[in-house]
Protein backbone atom coordinates (compact mmCIF):
# COMPACT_ATOMS: atom_id res chain seq x y z
CA UNK A 1 0.00 0.00 0.00
CA UNK A 2 0.67 3.57 -0.76
CA UNK A 3 0.85 6.35 1.72
CA UNK A 4 0.46 9.41 1.40
CA UNK A 5 3.89 10.61 2.50
CA UNK A 6 5.58 8.40 -0.46
CA UNK A 7 3.56 10.33 -2.99
CA UNK A 8 4.65 13.94 -1.60
CA UNK A 9 7.67 15.79 -3.32
CA UNK A 10 7.52 17.97 0.17
CA UNK A 11 7.24 15.49 2.96
CA UNK A 12 4.63 15.99 5.76
CA UNK A 13 6.27 18.07 8.73
CA UNK A 14 3.62 15.76 11.31
CA UNK A 15 5.80 14.17 13.74
CA UNK A 16 6.56 10.25 14.08
CA UNK A 17 3.78 8.71 16.05
CA UNK A 18 1.71 11.90 16.33
CA UNK A 19 -1.40 10.80 18.59
CA UNK A 20 -3.45 13.45 17.42
CA UNK A 21 -6.61 15.29 19.61
CA UNK A 22 -9.63 14.36 17.08
CA UNK A 23 -10.72 17.55 14.66
CA UNK A 24 -12.55 18.16 11.74
CA UNK A 25 -12.10 19.09 8.46
CA UNK A 26 -14.35 20.04 5.53
CA UNK A 27 -14.99 17.47 2.48
CA UNK A 28 -16.23 19.12 -0.84
CA UNK A 29 -18.28 17.25 -3.38
CA UNK A 30 -16.51 15.26 -5.91
CA UNK A 31 -15.59 17.53 -9.03
CA UNK A 32 -15.73 20.64 -6.63
CA UNK A 33 -12.80 22.56 -7.73
CA UNK A 34 -13.24 25.95 -6.79
CA UNK A 35 -14.57 27.99 -4.59
CA UNK A 36 -15.84 31.57 -4.33
CA UNK A 37 -15.49 34.66 -1.74
CA UNK A 38 -16.05 38.46 -1.15
CA UNK A 39 -16.04 40.57 1.74
CA UNK A 40 -17.96 43.78 1.22
CA UNK A 41 -17.29 46.78 3.22
CA UNK A 42 -18.74 50.13 4.54
CA UNK A 43 -16.52 52.47 6.93
CA UNK A 44 -18.05 55.90 8.68
CA UNK A 45 -15.09 58.20 8.81
CA UNK A 46 -16.61 59.66 11.91
CA UNK A 47 -16.15 58.65 15.99
CA UNK A 48 -19.38 58.26 16.79
CA UNK A 49 -21.70 55.40 18.87
CA UNK A 50 -22.31 52.71 16.94
CA UNK A 51 -26.24 53.08 17.29
CA UNK A 52 -25.80 56.61 15.31
CA UNK A 53 -23.72 55.08 12.53
CA UNK A 54 -25.85 52.52 11.74
CA UNK A 55 -28.10 55.25 11.00
CA UNK A 56 -25.64 57.02 9.34
CA UNK A 57 -24.31 54.62 7.02
CA UNK A 58 -28.40 53.28 6.31
CA UNK A 59 -28.02 54.84 2.51
CA UNK A 60 -25.04 52.36 1.72
CA UNK A 61 -26.43 49.52 3.32
CA UNK A 62 -29.27 48.98 1.92
CA UNK A 63 -27.83 49.77 -1.76
CA UNK A 64 -25.47 46.74 -0.72
CA UNK A 65 -27.99 45.05 0.93
CA UNK A 66 -30.24 45.25 -2.68
CA UNK A 67 -26.98 43.87 -4.35
CA UNK A 68 -27.04 40.40 -2.37
CA UNK A 69 -30.69 39.65 -2.28
CA UNK A 70 -29.39 39.19 -5.92
CA UNK A 71 -26.31 38.22 -5.43
CA UNK A 72 -27.07 34.55 -5.39
CA UNK A 73 -24.40 33.86 -2.96
CA UNK A 74 -24.75 30.53 -1.60
CA UNK A 75 -24.10 32.45 2.02
CA UNK A 76 -23.87 35.85 3.25
CA UNK A 77 -22.72 36.59 6.91
CA UNK A 78 -22.83 40.25 8.15
CA UNK A 79 -20.56 42.00 10.87
CA UNK A 80 -19.89 45.13 12.61
CA UNK A 81 -15.76 45.51 12.91
CA UNK A 82 -14.72 45.87 16.87
CA UNK A 83 -12.36 48.33 17.59
CA UNK A 84 -12.49 50.02 14.51
CA UNK A 85 -10.32 52.73 14.16
CA UNK A 86 -7.41 54.81 12.37
CA UNK A 87 -4.89 52.55 14.52
CA UNK A 88 -7.00 49.69 14.30
CA UNK A 89 -7.40 48.75 18.25
CA UNK A 90 -7.47 50.57 21.52
CA UNK A 91 -4.66 51.52 23.24
CA UNK A 92 -3.03 48.47 25.73
CA UNK A 93 -4.37 49.91 28.52
CA UNK A 94 -8.06 50.03 27.35
CA UNK A 95 -7.59 46.40 25.75
CA UNK A 96 -6.87 44.31 29.01
CA UNK A 97 -9.53 47.03 30.63
CA UNK A 98 -12.94 46.70 28.80
CA UNK A 99 -13.83 43.97 26.68
CA UNK A 100 -15.28 44.62 22.60
CA UNK A 101 -18.64 43.37 23.62
CA UNK A 102 -19.88 46.16 26.08
CA UNK A 103 -21.65 48.59 25.80
CA UNK A 104 -21.94 49.04 21.57
CA UNK A 105 -24.60 51.66 22.33
CA UNK A 106 -22.74 54.49 24.10
CA UNK A 107 -18.86 53.98 22.99
CA UNK A 108 -17.46 56.18 20.96
CA UNK A 109 -15.40 54.55 17.59
CA UNK A 110 -15.37 54.53 13.79
CA UNK A 111 -17.84 51.89 12.58
CA UNK A 112 -17.35 49.49 9.67
CA UNK A 113 -20.29 47.36 8.38
CA UNK A 114 -18.66 44.24 6.87
CA UNK A 115 -20.34 41.34 4.80
CA UNK A 116 -18.59 37.83 4.00
CA UNK A 117 -20.75 36.64 1.03
CA UNK A 118 -19.37 32.92 -0.60
CA UNK A 119 -20.49 31.22 -4.01
CA UNK A 120 -19.54 27.46 -4.99
CA UNK A 121 -20.54 28.72 -8.72
CA UNK A 122 -17.63 30.80 -11.09
CA UNK A 123 -20.18 32.23 -13.26
CA UNK A 124 -22.78 33.27 -10.40
CA UNK A 125 -19.79 34.56 -8.45
CA UNK A 126 -18.73 36.80 -11.67
CA UNK A 127 -21.84 37.92 -12.49
CA UNK A 128 -22.45 39.26 -9.32
CA UNK A 129 -19.10 40.96 -8.89
CA UNK A 130 -19.39 42.42 -12.41
CA UNK A 131 -22.55 44.20 -10.82
CA UNK A 132 -21.45 45.58 -7.92
CA UNK A 133 -20.05 49.02 -8.94
CA UNK A 134 -18.54 50.64 -5.85
CA UNK A 135 -17.65 53.82 -7.85
CA UNK A 136 -21.33 54.76 -8.58
CA UNK A 137 -22.70 53.63 -5.12
CA UNK A 138 -20.39 56.18 -3.55
CA UNK A 139 -21.08 58.76 -6.06
CA UNK A 140 -25.26 58.09 -5.17
CA UNK A 141 -24.88 58.99 -1.69
CA UNK A 142 -25.89 62.63 -0.58
CA UNK A 143 -23.54 65.07 -0.89
CA UNK A 144 -22.72 65.68 3.02
CA UNK A 145 -22.46 61.77 3.45
CA UNK A 146 -19.64 61.07 0.53
CA UNK A 147 -16.69 62.60 2.27
CA UNK A 148 -16.80 60.35 5.53
CA UNK A 149 -18.02 57.26 4.04
CA UNK A 150 -15.48 54.62 2.22
CA UNK A 151 -16.51 51.36 0.42
CA UNK A 152 -14.55 48.55 -0.63
CA UNK A 153 -14.44 45.21 -1.52
CA UNK A 154 -11.92 42.34 -1.47
CA UNK A 155 -12.91 39.13 -3.69
CA UNK A 156 -10.68 35.98 -4.45
CA UNK A 157 -11.19 32.66 -6.16
CA UNK A 158 -9.65 28.99 -3.49
CA UNK A 159 -8.71 26.12 -5.63
CA UNK A 160 -9.75 23.53 -3.22
CA UNK A 161 -6.11 21.63 -3.67
CA UNK A 162 -4.49 25.39 -1.61
CA UNK A 163 -7.33 25.69 0.68
CA UNK A 164 -7.69 23.46 4.21
CA UNK A 165 -10.25 24.15 7.38
CA UNK A 166 -10.49 23.01 10.51
CA UNK A 167 -13.76 22.61 13.11
CA UNK A 168 -13.32 21.34 16.84
CA UNK A 169 -17.29 20.53 16.49
CA UNK A 170 -20.00 20.10 13.90
CA UNK A 171 -22.91 21.98 16.55
CA UNK A 172 -22.07 25.24 14.19
CA UNK A 173 -19.99 25.48 11.25
CA UNK A 174 -20.30 28.73 9.46
CA UNK A 175 -18.44 30.31 6.31
CA UNK A 176 -17.23 27.95 3.95
CA UNK A 177 -19.27 24.71 5.31
CA UNK A 178 -22.48 26.42 4.49
CA UNK A 179 -21.74 25.65 1.11
CA UNK A 180 -24.28 23.25 -0.36
CA UNK A 181 -22.66 19.10 -0.56
CA UNK A 182 -19.89 19.94 1.86
CA UNK A 183 -19.41 17.42 4.86
CA UNK A 184 -16.66 16.84 7.73
CA UNK A 185 -14.41 14.13 8.21
CA UNK A 186 -11.96 13.80 11.18
CA UNK A 187 -8.38 14.15 10.05
CA UNK A 188 -5.13 13.30 11.47
CA UNK A 189 -2.89 16.58 10.99
CA UNK A 190 -3.83 18.44 13.80
CA UNK A 191 -1.79 19.32 16.86
CA UNK A 192 1.40 20.27 15.53
CA UNK A 193 3.13 23.10 13.92
CA UNK A 194 2.95 22.91 10.48
CA UNK A 195 -0.61 20.92 10.49
CA UNK A 196 -2.42 23.57 8.81
CA UNK A 197 0.08 23.52 5.83
CA UNK A 198 -0.22 19.19 5.74
CA UNK A 199 -3.93 19.85 5.69
CA UNK A 200 -3.47 21.31 2.11
CA UNK A 201 -3.56 18.54 -0.46
CA UNK A 202 -1.71 20.90 -2.80
CA UNK A 203 1.71 20.98 -0.45
CA UNK A 204 2.51 17.81 -1.09
CA UNK A 205 3.68 19.59 -4.62
CA UNK A 206 4.30 23.62 -3.99
CA UNK A 207 6.02 25.19 -1.25
CA UNK A 208 3.64 28.23 -1.61
CA UNK A 209 6.69 30.60 -0.79
CA UNK A 210 5.36 33.82 -2.54
CA UNK A 211 6.78 36.83 -1.52
CA UNK A 212 9.26 37.32 1.29
CA UNK A 213 8.02 40.37 3.68
CA UNK A 214 11.31 41.88 3.94
CA UNK A 215 10.68 43.24 0.28
CA UNK A 216 7.91 44.84 -1.84
CA UNK A 217 8.05 46.94 -4.43
CA UNK A 218 5.03 49.05 -3.53
CA UNK A 219 6.78 50.07 -0.41
CA UNK A 220 8.64 53.00 -1.65
CA UNK A 221 5.25 54.18 -3.49
CA UNK A 222 3.32 53.28 -0.50
CA UNK A 223 5.01 54.40 2.94
CA UNK A 224 2.42 55.84 5.35
CA UNK A 225 -0.78 58.04 5.48
CA UNK A 226 0.87 61.03 6.59
CA UNK A 227 2.22 63.12 3.69
CA UNK A 228 4.91 65.73 4.42
CA UNK A 229 4.52 69.01 2.35
CA UNK A 230 5.09 68.80 -1.26
CA UNK A 231 4.78 65.59 -1.14
CA UNK A 232 2.29 63.91 -4.12
CA UNK A 233 -0.67 62.62 -2.43
CA UNK A 234 0.40 58.82 -4.42
CA UNK A 235 2.56 58.31 -2.24
CA UNK A 236 0.12 57.47 0.69
CA UNK A 237 -1.71 54.09 1.64
CA UNK A 238 -5.60 55.66 2.18
CA UNK A 239 -7.76 56.31 -0.99
CA UNK A 240 -9.29 59.12 0.59
CA UNK A 241 -10.58 60.67 -2.09
CA UNK A 242 -9.70 57.96 -4.74
CA UNK A 243 -10.62 54.42 -5.78
CA UNK A 244 -7.79 52.14 -5.79
CA UNK A 245 -7.88 48.95 -7.66
CA UNK A 246 -5.55 46.16 -7.77
CA UNK A 247 -5.05 42.60 -7.63
CA UNK A 248 -2.77 39.88 -5.57
CA UNK A 249 1.01 38.23 -6.21
CA UNK A 250 1.26 34.71 -6.16
CA UNK A 251 0.79 32.69 -2.95
CA UNK A 252 -0.97 35.09 -1.19
CA UNK A 253 -2.95 33.61 2.07
CA UNK A 254 -6.02 34.78 3.55
CA UNK A 255 -7.27 33.30 6.70
CA UNK A 256 -10.21 33.82 8.58
CA UNK A 257 -11.11 32.08 11.84
CA UNK A 258 -13.96 31.99 14.29
CA UNK A 259 -14.76 31.81 18.03
CA UNK A 260 -18.44 31.05 18.93
CA UNK A 261 -20.03 30.77 22.31
CA UNK A 262 -23.19 30.89 22.48
CA UNK A 263 -24.15 27.66 23.92
CA UNK A 264 -21.62 27.92 26.60
CA UNK A 265 -22.32 27.99 30.45
CA UNK A 266 -22.02 31.12 32.33
CA UNK A 267 -19.06 30.22 33.40
CA UNK A 268 -17.36 29.08 30.65
CA UNK A 269 -18.44 32.58 28.96
CA UNK A 270 -16.32 34.50 30.91
CA UNK A 271 -13.75 31.88 31.24
CA UNK A 272 -13.32 32.84 27.21
CA UNK A 273 -13.93 35.85 27.52
CA UNK A 274 -11.68 36.98 30.58
CA UNK A 275 -8.36 34.45 29.54
CA UNK A 276 -8.54 33.97 25.78
CA UNK A 277 -10.29 37.12 24.11
CA UNK A 278 -7.84 39.79 25.43
CA UNK A 279 -5.07 37.28 24.46
CA UNK A 280 -6.75 36.95 20.81
CA UNK A 281 -6.93 41.06 20.55
CA UNK A 282 -3.13 41.62 22.06
CA UNK A 283 -2.14 39.15 18.94
CA UNK A 284 -4.24 41.03 16.44
CA UNK A 285 -2.51 44.53 17.82
CA UNK A 286 0.73 43.14 17.20
CA UNK A 287 -0.08 41.87 13.73
CA UNK A 288 -1.83 45.25 12.95
CA UNK A 289 1.39 46.85 14.49
CA UNK A 290 3.78 45.32 12.83
CA UNK A 291 2.78 44.43 9.16
CA UNK A 292 6.20 44.84 7.61
CA UNK A 293 7.56 42.43 10.33
CA UNK A 294 4.62 39.92 10.11
CA UNK A 295 3.64 39.83 6.57
CA UNK A 296 0.45 40.75 7.22
CA UNK A 297 -2.56 42.79 5.76
CA UNK A 298 -6.08 43.70 6.11
CA UNK A 299 -6.53 42.33 9.75
CA UNK A 300 -9.77 42.35 10.98
CA UNK A 301 -11.55 41.57 14.19
CA UNK A 302 -15.23 41.30 13.54
CA UNK A 303 -18.43 40.96 15.51
CA UNK A 304 -21.35 39.01 13.86
CA UNK A 305 -24.46 40.75 13.49
CA UNK A 306 -28.17 40.50 12.34
CA UNK A 307 -28.81 43.59 10.27
CA UNK A 308 -32.37 42.75 8.88
CA UNK A 309 -34.11 46.17 10.78
CA UNK A 310 -37.65 46.25 10.79
CA UNK A 311 -38.81 44.61 7.14
CA UNK A 312 -41.85 44.73 6.43
CA UNK A 313 -44.36 43.55 3.82
CA UNK A 314 -46.35 46.05 2.01
CA UNK A 315 -48.80 45.04 -0.94
CA UNK A 316 -48.70 47.39 -3.81
CA UNK A 317 -51.77 48.54 -5.99
CA UNK A 318 -51.30 44.89 -8.09
CA UNK A 319 -51.71 43.43 -5.15
CA UNK A 320 -47.84 41.71 -4.92
CA UNK A 321 -46.45 42.11 -1.78
CA UNK A 322 -43.08 43.85 -2.15
CA UNK A 323 -40.51 43.73 0.97
CA UNK A 324 -39.67 47.74 2.45
CA UNK A 325 -37.86 48.56 5.05
CA UNK A 326 -37.64 51.32 7.93
CA UNK A 327 -35.58 52.69 10.09
CA UNK A 328 -35.10 54.96 12.86
CA UNK A 329 -33.55 55.11 16.02
CA UNK A 330 -36.15 52.64 18.03
CA UNK A 331 -35.20 49.84 15.45
CA UNK A 332 -31.51 50.31 15.57
CA UNK A 333 -31.87 49.68 19.45
CA UNK A 334 -33.84 46.04 18.60
CA UNK A 335 -30.72 45.01 17.07
CA UNK A 336 -28.42 45.98 19.08
CA UNK A 337 -29.99 44.43 22.12
CA UNK A 338 -29.48 41.22 20.20
CA UNK A 339 -26.18 40.40 20.33
CA UNK A 340 -24.51 36.39 19.12
CA UNK A 341 -21.65 35.50 21.23
CA UNK A 342 -19.70 34.94 17.94
CA UNK A 343 -16.61 36.60 15.79
CA UNK A 344 -14.20 35.85 13.93
CA UNK A 345 -11.11 37.14 12.92
CA UNK A 346 -10.29 37.93 8.98
CA UNK A 347 -6.70 39.13 7.65
CA UNK A 348 -3.98 38.24 4.87
CA UNK A 349 -0.76 37.46 4.80
CA UNK A 350 2.24 37.61 1.87
CA UNK A 351 3.05 33.91 2.14
CA UNK A 352 2.07 30.50 4.04
CA UNK A 353 5.59 30.94 5.73
CA UNK A 354 5.05 34.20 6.99
CA UNK A 355 1.26 32.98 8.63
CA UNK A 356 3.28 29.68 10.19
CA UNK A 357 6.33 32.37 11.08
CA UNK A 358 3.88 34.45 13.25
CA UNK A 359 1.40 31.17 14.78
CA UNK A 360 4.33 29.17 16.05
CA UNK A 361 6.72 31.14 17.02
CA UNK A 362 5.61 35.10 18.02
CA UNK A 363 4.93 35.21 21.91
CA UNK A 364 1.26 36.90 21.11
CA UNK A 365 0.11 33.37 19.52
CA UNK A 366 2.01 31.01 21.72
CA UNK A 367 -0.21 32.74 24.34
CA UNK A 368 -3.33 32.10 22.13
CA UNK A 369 -2.49 28.77 21.90
CA UNK A 370 -1.94 28.43 25.72
CA UNK A 371 -5.01 29.80 26.81
CA UNK A 372 -7.03 27.63 24.28
CA UNK A 373 -5.20 24.34 25.27
CA UNK A 374 -6.06 25.22 29.26
CA UNK A 375 -9.77 26.56 28.53
CA UNK A 376 -10.46 22.90 26.52
CA UNK A 377 -8.43 20.74 29.33
CA UNK A 378 -10.37 22.78 32.06
CA UNK A 379 -13.59 22.40 30.47
CA UNK A 380 -13.40 19.02 29.14
CA UNK A 381 -15.99 17.03 26.92
CA UNK A 382 -18.57 19.56 28.89
CA UNK A 383 -16.66 22.10 26.09
CA UNK A 384 -19.35 24.33 24.57
CA UNK A 385 -16.65 26.86 23.07
CA UNK A 386 -16.12 26.35 19.25
CA UNK A 387 -13.02 27.43 17.14
CA UNK A 388 -12.71 26.76 13.40
CA UNK A 389 -11.09 28.09 10.65
CA UNK A 390 -10.23 28.36 6.66
CA UNK A 391 -6.81 28.99 4.87
CA UNK A 392 -6.70 29.39 1.32
CA UNK A 393 -3.04 30.16 -0.52
CA UNK A 394 -4.31 32.53 -3.64
CA UNK A 395 -2.95 31.89 -6.69
CA UNK A 396 -1.45 35.24 -8.28
CA UNK A 397 -4.12 37.17 -10.13
CA UNK A 398 -7.18 35.37 -8.49
CA UNK A 399 -7.77 37.85 -6.17
CA UNK A 400 -9.53 41.46 -6.81
CA UNK A 401 -8.95 44.46 -4.35
CA UNK A 402 -10.80 47.91 -4.56
CA UNK A 403 -10.76 50.39 -1.77
CA UNK A 404 -13.15 53.87 -2.74
CA UNK A 405 -12.64 57.08 -0.25
CA UNK A 406 -11.72 54.42 2.70
CA UNK A 407 -8.83 54.93 5.49
CA UNK A 408 -5.67 54.04 6.07
CA UNK A 409 -4.72 50.42 6.48
CA UNK A 410 -8.40 49.06 5.54
CA UNK A 411 -6.70 46.67 3.37
CA UNK A 412 -4.62 44.42 1.28
CA UNK A 413 -2.91 48.00 -0.29
CA UNK A 414 0.24 47.18 0.87
CA UNK A 415 0.18 44.10 -0.58
CA UNK A 416 -1.53 44.70 -4.18
CA UNK A 417 0.09 44.98 -7.50
CA UNK A 418 -1.10 46.08 -10.40
CA UNK A 419 -2.71 48.97 -8.89
CA UNK A 420 -5.16 51.78 -10.34
CA UNK A 421 -5.86 55.13 -8.74
CA UNK A 422 -8.43 57.20 -9.79
CA UNK A 423 -10.27 60.36 -8.32
CA UNK A 424 -13.72 59.95 -7.22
Amino acid sequence: MVSESDTRTYPLRQPPNHNPPPRLHLVFPEGQKQVFTAYIGIQLHQKTTLKDALLQLSDPRHKVQEFLASSHSVSTEQFIMLNDALNHTQPPTQRQAETPFSNPTTKLNHTSVIWACYWNNKQSYEKALARLNLFSIYNSLPQPLRPITGLWIESFISEIARLETVYSATDYMPGLARLPGTSTAQHIHTGYWGAARDRIPGSGEDLFTGESSTSNDNDKRYKNSKQEDGQDDTTSLSSLGFSIKGTNPSDIVHIRSGQFWKNCLDKESSAYLENIEPKLRNGLSYLWDNSLESGSFGVRYLQNTHLDLDSQDDTDKTGTKTKTTTENSDSISKYLNYSPKESCVTAYFKNMTDLERWSSKHPSHLAIHAAAISHARRFGDTRKFRTWHEVSVIRGGEASFQYVNCLYGTGVERGMISIQRTSV
